[in-house]
């Protein structure tokens, strides 16, 4: 790279940083937390009424579930463009952090900046999802992935693709666990003063882990899939919860695994107030 290049870069470097530093950018920044939470918050509900029998199995109870319902309620749209804008904002600073965020070039600094990605891959669908159905147009997620799966296993190499996806989404869900057990989430967080600590600990812990074994189920449905070469089985959260219920006892982990997006969604509340940004 050439001096001037260099140059250049570093100038757009540096005034990247000065937007994701800006105050109004953190304000918008720490919103799309909230609308995570409002999010995860509903899809815990209605894994909740799954498993205690009060919605039929072929609801959708993922993320388009949820935004479908808020969709419904008097001035969702204006809560799903809210939800939209701090995620979209969410998911900027984070790619700016990956891009510009680090100042060397060691291997835990190129970990954080692909953690930063993989969030903001997240918060990303979440605004886009939010902002399709504030338009009217938002599809169901199961459907996506199912016409996904069936173009993958139809092409050559698809399979292994297919897997490859399931191999990231189960060691995502392992991933989740180990930082809810290792409270690892904290090096995230501003620690506040008791009794406050404790309340975002427990959340934090029962969220993450609860949130990671569903996130499992999803990987093992989509290796499934793919083993098989069955595209129905290549499904989202929704279907996740109806293999949970499936098993014996499954009413009742469903049920936990709510209250896990439910302590996921609080946690959620807290972070945008305590998040280090």
């Amino acid at each position: 790279m050439s001096a001037q290049a260099e140059q250049a870069a570093r100038k757009t470097g540096r005034g990247a940083q000065r937007v994701a530093d800006s105050r109004w950018f953190e304000v918008t920044a720490r919103a799309g937390f909230v609308g995570s939470g409002v999010v995860h918050l509903l899809i815990g509900y209605l894994a909740i009424l799954l498993g205690i029998g009060n919605a039929s199995s072929g609801k959708e109870t993922d993320q388009s579930g949820a935004l479908q319902q808020i969709a419904a309620v008097p001035g969702g749209v204006v809560l799903l463009w809210l939800v939209a804008v701090g995620t979209a904002a969410l998911t900027i600073r984070l790619v700016l952090e990956a891009v510009v965020g680090g100042r060397t070039d060691s291997a835990r600094a190129w970990g954080n900046r692909l953690k930063n990605v993989g969030k903001a891959v997240v918060y990303g669908a979440i605004a886009y999802s939010s902002a399709s159905y504030a338009l009217g147009a938002g599809t169901s997620s199961s459907s996506s992935s199912r016409s996904a799966a069936a173009k993958a296993i139809a092409t050559p190499g698809g399979v292994f693709l297919l897997l490859l996806v399931a191999a990231v989404a189960i060691a995502i869900g392992v991933g989740l666990v180990v930082i809810g057990c290792r409270r690892s989430f904290w090096k995230q967080l501003v620690r506040p003063g008791q009794p406050v600590e404790r309340t975002v600990t427990v959340l934090g812990v029962v969220g993450y882990v609860l949130k990671g074994v569903a996130v499992v189920v999803v990987g093992v449905l989509i290796a499934a899939a793919g083993f098989r070469s069955d595209p129905d089985q290549a499904t989202g959260l929704d279907a996740a919860f109806d293999a949970l219920r499936a098993v014996p006892g499954g009413s009742v982990v469903l049920v936990v695994v709510g209250v896990g997006f439910l302590a996921f969604g609080v946690f959620s509340f807290l972070r945008a107030r305590y998040a280090r940004l």
